[in-house]
């Protein structure tokens, strides 16, 4: 099998986003590109695939993003292209000649080959909000300007204020939020998960945590189709929101999988925790016209106190595999990584 069809079966949930995603070798040849990217461009995916990025959009080789991805290659930081200033990565036009303007964050997969890498880009468009913010920030700037002649415009510059302050929260939300689900996405994740954890070894603090897959979801939307699919993702994700408190972190970790983030909990709270979301989910039926649709789920614990990994990252590979194990007696059951799995 090619590495373009590899690619296309290992990255074919990408074509349910709702955000514009590709993925580069590090010659900046392209292996996929999805849905969402086909539909904004106009580019069809068989057009790309195999060529190199700068056939089409040769900016990209501009020092100011060339630089950057091959800094990323090597190990790098993600990066993020924002859109005040680098607004058309993929210029994808819209009614009247414009085009949309995109937030992007770059970061690397391994590739099929051995010690070699992918850099993977999600584009969001967040043309909308970004005109709005514009716009609010030059009247806001005007009322500064006339403020001293025309006392009566305060309020008015207090509600300008307000607006955009509210719009800024609302592009931060949405760079952090998924969004199928509406839960908290990969990126975002891993900065919560490296903060925290450092500050519970610090504190000689509990900290858990819980990884979740879907059994069987391939066949979910081979049976079914993507859009059913989809709204089994959503309704799974909101399960879990429902069972957890506020101080805790529910993600979606990739395409079918969860992950959730329990500080101030010690493994049993933990177990008994992913019990119940397994239990809930199971007790879940989902209507497909006639059909009444199950789905299961398997669930892997690990434990900063319980488990002693000296970083985060062995937290989430020990937890990540007693997943694995979770999958392998059965699915649909929860697994409470060993002291074996934290070696």
């Amino acid at each position: 099998m090619s590495e373009f069809a590899t690619a296309g079966q290992r990255f074919a949930i990408l074509d349910h986003s709702p955000i514009g995603q590709m993925v580069l070798r590090e010659d900046l040849v392209v292996v996929f590109w999805n849905r969402c990217l086909e539909s904004w461009t106009g580019v069809p995916r068989s057009e790309l695939l195999g060529k190199s990025i700068l056939d089409y959009y040769p900016h990209l080789g501009n020092a100011k993003y060339s630089d950057r991805l091959a800094s990323l290659l090597k190990g790098g930081p993600p990066i993020i292209f924002s859109s005040q200033l680098h607004r058309y990565i993929i210029p994808a036009p819209l009614p009247g000649g414009k085009f949309r303007f995109q937030y992007t964050v770059v970061t690397t997969i391994p590739a099929f080959v051995p010690d070699t890498h992918y850099a993977m880009f999600a584009i969001q468009d967040v043309t909308s909000l970004t005109e709005a913010i514009e716009n609010h920030r030059k009247a806001h700037d005007w009322l500064l300007a006339e403020m001293g002649e025309r006392r009566k415009t305060e309020a008015q510059l207090v509600k300008s204020t307000e607006e955009l302050t509210r719009l800024n929260q609302i592009l931060h939300e949405s760079s952090i939020r998924d969004g199928l689900t509406g839960l908290y996405n990969h990126r975002y994740f891993f900065q919560i998960l490296n903060r925290d954890f450092n500050l519970a070894r610090r504190n000689d603090n509990n900290y858990a945590c819980l990884l979740l897959d879907l059994d069987y979801f391939k066949k979910i939307n081979d049976d079914y189709g993507h859009p059913f699919g989809d709204k089994v993702l959503k309704e799974v994700a909101a399960v879990m929101q429902e069972r957890v408190r506020e101080t805790d972190l529910v993600a979606r970790y990739g395409g079918e999988e969860f992950a959730v983030l329990l500080p101030d909990t010690d493994l049993a709270g933990a177990t008994l925790l992913a019990e119940d979301i397994r239990t809930k989910i199971a007790e879940r039926i989902f209507h497909h016209g006639a059909d009444l649709v199950r789905v299961t789920v398997s669930i892997g614990v690990g434990s900063l106190r319980e488990h002693g990994p000296e970083t985060a990252h062995d937290l989430l590979t020990l937890t990540d595999k007693a997943l694995y194990q979770a999958k392998t007696v059965g699915r649909n059951s929860v697994v409470v990584a060993t002291i074996g799995h934290a070696l």
